[in-house]
């Protein structure tokens, strides 16, 4: 017996795979930022001398390189001398800043409290912004207005197109 025939046998099988077996090119794009941590369900508590400093929570947060993602974010804060919470459907923290949106609200110890759908809370200037409609309720006062701008530490507040309900109190002189 030959081995002519094996030979040509093998040799169609190889030149058969050659032709009818094309290589798979499967493109997989590669994300343009991946989280190094994922938390779910959490609450994180900043701690210094004077006590609790800070408390975040949420029900999911991403950590990238340069910033934090949280969904669901609740954020307590006494780093200006008074207690304030903040809540939103997401948030943003990069370098001392946090930019909240969907449902924001912003309530203080003083009894100061508003209502928006955009904020961006500075930390290092103690200061809210509000660039879209909000409400803000202050000791029986209602305010309604854009662009607000809220100084934590001194009080002030301006904001554009403003209608408000104020209570006068009567002076007894």
């Amino acid at each position: 017996m030959s081995v002519v025939p094996v030979y040509l046998a093998l040799g169609a099988l190889l030149l058969g795979i050659y032709v009818f077996f094309k290589p798979l090119h499967v493109r997989i794009d590669a994300p343009a930022e991946l989280a190094q941590l994922e938390l779910q369900d959490f609450t994180v508590h900043e701690v210094d001398p004077q006590g609790v400093r800070t408390i975040l929570g949420g029900k999911k947060a991403y950590r990238y390189e340069d910033r934090y993602e949280v969904d669901d974010i609740n954020l307590t804060d006494r780093s200006q001398g008074i207690r304030q919470s903040m809540y939103a459907d997401h948030g943003v923290y990069r370098d001392g800043i946090i930019t909240l949106s969907g449902g924001v609200r912003l309530l203080r110890a003083d009894g100061s409290r508003f209502m928006t759908d955009r904020a961006v809370y500075d930390r290092n200037a103690a200061t809210v912004t509000a660039p879209d409609a909000f409400v803000f309720f202050r000791e029986g006062d209602r305010i309604r207005g854009r662009n607000l701008y809220y100084n934590l530490k001194s009080g002030d507040i301006r904001a554009e197109a403003v209608d408000g309900v104020y209570r006068i109190e009567k002076d007894t002189m």
